[in-house]
């Protein structure tokens, strides 16, 4: 008599989902080394390494810019470093602020042009309180150079900035010649509009964006200051997130060895960890601030609450320094 056996179907459906279980582990796992994320992907990611900044990192620096190497700067600006608090401050001056040191007064172009920069930062402290570690000077061509190296800056232009410019043109006309009219074409001095920077948003190159920096907006200082907090803001914030160690060296070694400067490569070493988790951990790190005052007899004075601000802004406590 034949007998009749139980099934156990179920047996072989628990063993194909464990089987096609393993097959998609393994199958992943192959597939992650050999496509890993890409660094677009992983531009927002938090570093997860153990190092922290110490909250004593807050140096502020001193950068100036001129149109050539051996000419006195005519832009001034702090910039204030707190990785800690994902932080940077940038602070544009006047050139002709009015700072003491030393037994002298005068503008920070006075100060520099006759005492260099080692003066230009002693007045800084003595006057608004807040000292410079370093100073970076930058002329035309290698604030041009620099820029190209990191990359075209984002600059967000409210409205055509146009001039008045005279140029020969082409005109024709019609003249009686021998008692027949005639056209004819003739050459003619005209002024006409030319767009320099067009409405929008753009992204200039080094030698652009010199030019836009260092035009004549005829909209007093405080617009052209704030043009300029603006495009070193926009730099930091688009430029110098997610950078590989070898990008960061290479842009440190472009700032060293091509702009007169106090910073030394071993300046750059001591802080190079610091410089990777700035650029690992942060996102729209920068802002900036306009000092406020009054021009008296030629020279800008910053106002006591605006410098009680600066300090404010960049983390200094005066009672501490």
């Amino acid at each position: 008599m034949a007998v009749k056996r139980k099934s156990n179907w179920y047996i072989y459906l628990i063993a194909l989902i464990i089987s096609f279980v393993l097959l998609g582990l393994f199958v992943s796992s192959i597939w992650d080394s050999l496509f890993p994320a890409s660094e677009d992907a992983a531009s927002y990611s938090i570093s997860h390494s153990d190092f922290r900044p110490s909250p004593d990192i807050k140096p502020t620096y001193l950068v100036m810019l001129s149109d050539m190497k051996a000419a006195t700067p005519v832009y001034y600006m702090l910039a204030n470093y707190r990785p800690r608090e994902e932080m940077i401050v940038f602070v544009p001056l006047q050139e002709n602020m009015k700072v003491s040191y030393g037994g002298n007064e005068g503008s920070l172009y006075e100060m520099y042009d006759n005492f260099g920069a080692e003066a230009v930062m002693g007045g800084i402290k003595t006057s608004l309180g807040v000292e410079c570690k370093h100073y970076i000077k930058f002329d035309r061509l290698s604030f041009i150079d620099f820029i190209d190296l990191t990359g075209s800056v984002y600059v967000n232009i409210p409205a055509d900035i146009t001039e008045t410019v005279t140029k020969t043109v082409l005109e024709k006309e019609t003249v009686e010649i021998d008692g027949e009219e005639k056209e004819v074409t003739r050459s003619v001095k005209k002024a006409v509009e030319e767009i320099v920077f067009p409405a929008g948003v753009s992204y200039l190159d080094g030698e652009k964006l010199y030019d836009y920096i260092t035009y004549d907006f005829g909209k007093g200082v405080d617009y052209k200051l704030a043009v300029h907090g603006a495009m070193a803001m926009n730099m930091l914030n688009r430029n110098f997130r997610n950078l590989s160690s070898t990008e960061i060296q290479k842009f440190a070694e472009k700032l060293i060895y091509s702009t007169d400067t106090d910073i030394t490569m071993s300046d750059y070493t001591n802080m190079q960890s610091v410089l990777q988790y700035t650029s690992e951990n942060t996102i729209n790190p920068c802002e900036y601030y306009m000092p406020y005052g009054e021009n008296d007899g030629g020279y800008f004075i910053i106002s006591e609450n605006s410098k009680a601000t600066i300090l404010d802004r960049l983390g200094i406590n005066p009672e501490e320094e």
